[in-house]
């Protein structure tokens, strides 16, 4: 592992829409060290010009699920897999980093932490957006709701990375409780992550 090299890795298929102002959000990161992986299931659109630019690794896999299934717990342990760095964090990209998220995580890490909760809150435009901002704000601080997604590697082998029989959301609070069973510390940024939600009709 290179040292405090973080592996941000983001499932796409399609994503180009959002992609870009995720990938110029990390790389605005203060923190300088950082491998992005893009995992793409056969995107059509520009996705993989994009990450192409922003210089990611690029890992092309399509998982063979029922139609249907929601696949990005697959592509992030496949990415995950991938990771050369002392961190993981799986990314969406529909979200926008503040410049200072992934010193801050690094630096809970540092101080004891062995994964770490990044906030969200979002924006977009339409009544839904709305709702949905106001929904994520509700579960700020709820540990029972907020997930980590920023791990020691060896935290997120030790756990064998996110169940892929889960499905959405089941995931993710599935990770979280693995994590809090083998006594693992779980801290909390103060910057947030801004969530793209685009225009909700």
């Amino acid at each position: 592992f290179m040292k405090d090299l973080v592996s941000i890795i983001i499932p796409t298929r399609n994503s180009g829409e959002l992609l870009e102002n995720c990938l110029k959000s990390v790389k605005e990161q203060t923190h300088k060290n950082i491998e992005v992986i893009i995992v793409d299931g056969k995107s059509t659109d520009n996705t993989i010009n994009l990450a192409k630019k922003y210089k990611c690794k690029i890992y092309f896999f399509v998982p063979k699920v029922k139609k249907g299934t929601f696949d990005a717990s697959f592509k992030r342990n496949y990415g995950a897999k991938k990771a050369k760095g002392d961190y993981i964090y799986w990314l969406d990209a529909d979200m926008e980093l503040p410049k200072t998220l992934i010193g801050e995580a690094v630096d809970l890490c540092k101080k004891g932490a062995d994964a770490v909760i990044l906030p969200e809150d979002s924006f977009g435009t339409g009544i839904w957006a709305r709702a949905k901002k106001l929904e994520r704000r509700c579960y700020w601080g709820d540990m029972t709701v907020e997930c980590p997604r920023f791990f020691e590697h060896d935290v997120w082998d030790d756990i064998g990375g996110l169940d892929e029989s889960l499905g959405a959301g089941g995931d993710d609070l599935d990770i979280h409780q693995k994590v809090i069973e083998k006594g693992y510390q779980v801290k909390r940024t103060k910057s947030i992550v801004m969530h793209n939600e685009g225009h909700l009709k």
